[in-house]
């Protein structure tokens, strides 16, 4: 009798693991999204950047370090990649040195967006860079 008594006990909690109620689960909040964009150009070059904004929303693009020198001023603008991947059409731009703030807040619709750096013609030796983009 014991062991169809523990037959018995093993199909009853077999059949409890098998509910099919759910639990339900709270969405994840993915928004809003940081990024960090990082590396160096030369003299009349050149880096950009795509990101995806899932929602629409605000974005804002930070130029937190640029140098050496410290005081180095550059383009930096924000737009939308080019459909052939070759480049970033920009539709805002300002000329900067680094800074906690963002020098760039724009409002975006769900979608594909670059920021990109350039040289304004000041700078005399590559320098490095640091790139914050906050995004929906």
């Amino acid at each position: 009798m014991r062991p169809r008594a523990l037959l018995l006990t093993v199909l009853a909690l077999a059949a409890a693991g098998c509910d099919d109620a759910t639990t339900a689960t709270s969405p994840t909040v993915t928004s809003p999204v940081t990024e960090t964009f990082s590396g160096q150009f030369v003299p009349g070059g050149t880096a950009a950047r795509a990101f995806t904004a899932a929602s629409s929303g605000a974005v804002s693009i930070t130029l937190t370090q640029i140098g050496p020198p410290a005081d180095a001023v550059v383009g930096l603008g924000v737009g939308i990649p080019q459909s052939t991947g070759a480049g970033c059409l920009l539709t805002q731009t300002i000329h900067t040195g680094a800074s906690s703030s963002p020098q760039i807040t724009v409002s975006v619709d769900a979608g594909s967006y670059c920021v990109r750096l350039y040289d304004t013609g000041t700078l005399a030796a590559a320098v490095a860079f640091t790139v914050t983009i906050v995004r929906p």
